[in-house]
């Protein structure tokens, strides 16, 4: 913490400026198994809005920078959120496999209890607090040094920003690790790439079109609207790479990872798959 006070002294004096915060993010995606994930992700605070995504889009932006290319090793599809600053709405980015992301919008809203409970992390002073959200039960420690009423995800409307946050189970942790300003020049070029294929859509037709590539995983290959050229291979997120002659066998192992993601941050949200 001592690294990311020094990182931010002078940074809140002027709010036009543009501030990232980094959030290691551990969590348990099969509520059945032991084995959990850990991912980074950017919260940038800007004068225009509020963006928290994976940071493998911010590295892959530097790889562009540097080499002129995309796809960086690594790289892949994820969702995120926006927030422009003159809306209480979040857009959520949805990309659940196919070739498109869908756009929810919805104002996600913390009915917090602010408690009296103090802690002092190196130089900061954290304060207490606690919500139902998404079916769960929510710890989150704020700081109100850094005056910003946000923190990881969907999670707003503390005096401060929220520097620590997990359930009950501890299936979900965010904790910051990092806070920089953002250069004035900085893009989200693989972000504003991501919304070239973006559909507005609404849970309940999201709900159904994750179960129709439950029943189907590779049907955007297989009906033609993803070109896969004779010769070339599909690469799965978890590095499996497959001919368009392999795509239909493996269905069946595809669905078993779909399924397996049984425990999403907001768990009144989960897909009840057969």
């Amino acid at each position: 913490m001592k690294k990311l006070l020094f990182l931010l002294l002078g940074t809140f004096v002027c709010f036009s400026q543009s501030n990232r915060f980094v959030y290691d993010v551990v969590y348990k995606k099969d509520s059945t198994s032991t084995n959990l994930t850990r991912e980074n992700y950017n919260l940038d605070i800007t004068k225009e809005d509020v963006a928290y995504y994976n940071r493998i889009y911010y590295i892959n932006d530097s790889v562009f920078a540097a080499n002129h290319q995309y796809g960086g090793k690594g790289y892949r599809l994820t969702s995120f959120l926006i927030k422009k600053n003159d809306n209480d709405a979040y857009q959520n980015y949805e990309y659940i496999g196919d070739v498109n992301f869908y756009r929810i919008s919805e104002i996600p809203k913390q009915q917090w209890t602010i408690t009296d409970s103090i802690k002092k992390t190196d130089q900061f002073t954290l304060q207490k607090a606690t919500a139902k959200f998404g079916g769960r039960s929510w710890t989150a420690w704020f700081c109100k040094e850094i005056s910003f009423p946000y923190g990881p995800y969907k999670f707003n409307g503390l005096p401060g920003l929220i520097m620590e946050v997990y359930d009950t189970k501890r299936d979900y942790y965010f904790n910051v690790i990092k806070g920089e300003k953002i250069p004035d020049d900085y893009k989200r070029v693989s972000l504003g790439n991501a919304l070239h294929n973006m559909i507005p859509t609404d849970q309940n037709k999201l709900d159904k079109l994750k179960m129709e590539l439950f029943n189907s995983p590779f049907k955007y290959v297989l009906n033609g609207r993803l070109s896969l050229p004779e010769g070339k291979r599909l690469q799965l997120e978890d590095g499996t790479i497959l001919t368009k002659e392999e795509l239909k066998p493996a269905e069946e192992n595809e669905r078993k990872k779909i399924k397996s993601f049984n425990n999403p941050i907001e768990l009144d949200k989960v897909v009840k798959y057969p």
